[in-house]
């Protein structure tokens, strides 16, 4: 089943990281970055919204990071 393109975001995200006790998180998905942001403030939000989801995540490394443009 496809998913209507207007109604993803223009980017697609997946972002893994490790917990400082080992544990890890992957997230994934699509965004729309607001204008003027640069890969790295979308980094830095990414990490923070999986901070709020999982708390043992605030000082997480991280173990991959992929943002590419929502298309074919």
């Amino acid at each position: 089943m496809s998913i209507d393109a207007q109604s993803q975001g223009t980017h697609v995200y997946v972002l893994t990281l490790q917990s400082e006790r080992g544990d890890v998180c992957t997230l994934s998905g699509t965004h729309t970055p607001r204008d003027g942001w640069t890969r790295y403030d979308l980094l830095v939000q990414l990490r923070a919204d999986a901070s709020r989801r999982n708390p043992s995540m605030e000082n997480g490394i991280v173990l991959f990071f992929l943002l590419e443009p929502n298309t074919l």
